[in-house]
């Protein structure tokens, strides 16, 4: 019963770790993820901006004001497809960190009842 216990224990930490670095993963992409949001939300105002300018413009100022606002569509169009392209392997790594979460939470939990079984049966 001992080697059972004890060989738990030692998978219980190896799960441990393997979902520390899971955890690592999934925050650096988190950071990664947020900073694609950022830049998202922030290219929506400018476009926003760009169309929202009630002022009279001249010919030339109405085709640099229209250069502008393409530029930003197209920036923004960028910035949102980056960000389609990372959210399947973001959720991927979120569930790959929950899972070995669970899994060392598991694992802590039958080595803690292998030992309160273990204590039970000595006394």
């Amino acid at each position: 019963m001992v080697g059972q216990g004890r060989k738990l224990a030692q998978l219980e930490r190896i799960a441990r770790l393997k979902a520390e670095q899971e955890l690592k993963k999934l925050a650096a992409f988190s950071l990664h993820m947020s900073a694609a949001r950022e830049q998202v939300a922030a290219l929506q105002v400018a476009l926003d901006q760009s169309y929202a300018s009630v002022a009279p413009l001249s010919v030339s100022e109405a085709r640099m004001a229209n250069a502008q606002a393409g530029r930003a569509a197209r920036e923004l169009r960028r910035a949102d497809q980056e960000l389609a392209r990372m959210t399947p392997r973001f959720e991927a790594a979120r569930r790959d960190a929950a899972r070995e979460f669970g899994r060392a939470q598991i694992l802590l939990e039958l080595v803690k009842r292998q030992t309160d079984k273990a204590g039970r049966d000595r006394s």
